[in-house]
């Protein structure tokens, strides 16, 4: 895309929200003053069910002042494996449909056989969060389509009673991480799928450790003459993009990756604190947190009150990625990302008529569509642009006060793949793995594991050298199948 297409259709965007806000600040104004909104005034042409893009995920570049200290104990938390110090870069940023890699034996029917999951929408008149979801809806059924004609492992990968109804984003945040016994510098991710269920109009979360093995990317590296050792989760963008990113997590819970996105955790803080101006949560403990780091500066350790609290821009950031003091499943990263979503949703849904919100929105987006700290692998402005009439013509509806239904209820169920003494199970330690695994344990033996497996994580009863869906993966596909109400 040329430079003077980017820039129409970022003006575009902004005159987008510029409409929105506009049509909020006038219905707010008729509401104050007593009186509905006259039809004739917001309706327009072509007013039929809502369809609209969702925004452009936004980016940062924000320079941060740490948050104020307070003084902390000695840290403990479960040790993670080396990883890369290099900011994850994809070889390919962009999505291509060509077949990628096979990292396991095929001996598989053919796709045709089996019937692609279709996520067919069912959306219910003047919901703001069905109609963001509308676009997507045939885009990942185009995409499902080509998918399985195109690459003859699709079929077995993604479970089609599972992706029934359902449309999936997988969220790869990235960042420095202060985790021993790595260095401080180190640079570790964390992948979160949303799965949307258009039946229920209700998001459920998967996320999976990023100290978990993915062999798919081993097999990725040995097929380009670089062999190597055991490889995290985390590192499937970095060394393959998003590609093999969207295999290897396809392969690991059977939810079909429709829609990816890429960022810098950091991107958090001028959302929280550019849009928002801050964000309310309900801590559910008291808790401190050690230092962290950020954009190559440390920051201090912390502390959080129990009980309802504001959070701006960095203290957002830290709640979610700073480790706790003391461990405590009830406290651990996963959750506390989770009530930061919620909070989101919150803020979003009060802020909903706001005009000076949307402004503020209106701003961040166009102020971040080129950034590079933000990667998709799918075309956001082509969406918004393709949907442009059904936009405006939702606007109407949405300044009229329909609709503003964005909330923490929109959140379903919660699955954490991470050993069960931290979350959910699906996987677990080395040293528990090959307590009863022999294959585990032979690695260890040999040597494939360094520090005696400190680190890595491994699902249950796995065999990392056969077939990774039906024998590495089982564990973790058998646990992401609890989002499903079958």
């Amino acid at each position: 895309m040329t430079r003077r297409q980017w820039i129409i259709i970022i003006a575009l965007i902004a005159l987008i929200c510029m409409v929105y806000a506009a049509l909020a600040s006038l219905a707010a104004t008729y509401r104050s003053n007593g009186h509905t909104v006259a039809r004739s005034v917001i309706d327009l042409p072509g007013d039929k069910e809502p369809r609209v893009s969702t925004p452009t995920a936004p980016a940062s570049t924000l320079t941060l002042t740490p948050a104020a200290p307070t003084t902390l104990r000695a840290a403990t938390s479960t040790p993670t494996a080396q990883t890369p110090k290099s900011t994850p870069v994809a070889n390919s940023p962009t999505a291509t449909l060509s077949p990628t890699v096979t990292s396991t034996p095929s001996p598989t029917a053919a796709p045709s056989l089996t019937p692609t999951p279709k996520p067919t929408a069912m959306p219910r008149p003047g919901a703001l969060a069905d109609t963001l979801i509308n676009p997507f809806t045939s885009e990942a059924h185009r995409r499902r389509d080509e998918r399985a004609r195109l690459d003859p492992d699709y079929a077995r990968r993604v479970d089609q009673k599972l992706n029934q109804g359902r449309i999936n984003f997988l969220l790869f945040g990235y960042g420095e991480t202060h985790e021993p016994p790595a260095a401080v510098d180190v640079i570790i991710g964390s992948l979160s799928i949303l799965s949307y269920d258009l039946r229920t109009g209700r998001a459920d979360i998967v996320s999976l450790t990023h100290d978990t093995r993915a062999p798919e990317i081993e097999r990725f590296l040995a097929q380009r003459d670089k062999p190597s050792g055991p490889i995290k989760i985390d590192q499937a963008y970095s060394v393959g993009g998003f590609d093999l990113m969207r295999k290897t997590v396809e392969d690991a819970t059977g939810l079909s990756i429709d829609f990816q996105i890429a960022f810098k955790d950091s991107l958090l803080i001028n959302l929280v604190d550019g849009v928002f101006g801050s964000i309310e949560v309900d801590n559910p403990a008291d808790f401190k947190v050690q230092p962290f780091y950020l954009d190559g500066k440390l920051f201090e350790e912390g502390r959080f009150g129990k009980g309802r609290q504001q959070l701006n821009g960095t203290q957002t950031i830290q709640y979610i990625k700073a480790l706790t003091a003391r461990h405590d499943p009830a406290l651990e990263r996963n959750v506390r990302k989770v009530i930061v979503f919620r909070a989101l949703l919150d803020g979003m849904n009060q802020r909903c008529h706001d005009r000076d919100f949307w402004l503020r929105l209106s701003g961040f987006v166009v102020g971040q569509s080129t950034s590079k700290t933000i990667q998709y692998d799918f075309d956001p402005l082509a969406l918004l642009v393709s949907n442009l009439p059904d936009v405006i013509s939702s606007a109407g509806r949405f300044a009229k006060g329909e609709g503003c239904d964005l909330g923490a209820s929109r959140i379903g169920k919660s699955i954490y793949v991470v050993d069960p003494t931290v979350g959910d199970g699906g996987v677990q330690w080395v040293s528990m793995e090959v307590l009863t695994n022999p294959i585990a344990k032979r690695d260890l033996e040999s040597g494939v594991y360094p520090e005696a497996g400190a680190g890595m994580e491994l699902p249950i009863n796995s065999n990392p050298y056969g077939d990774l869906i039906t024998e590495y993966w089982q564990s973790v596909r058998s646990l992401v199948k609890k989002i499903a109400p079958f």
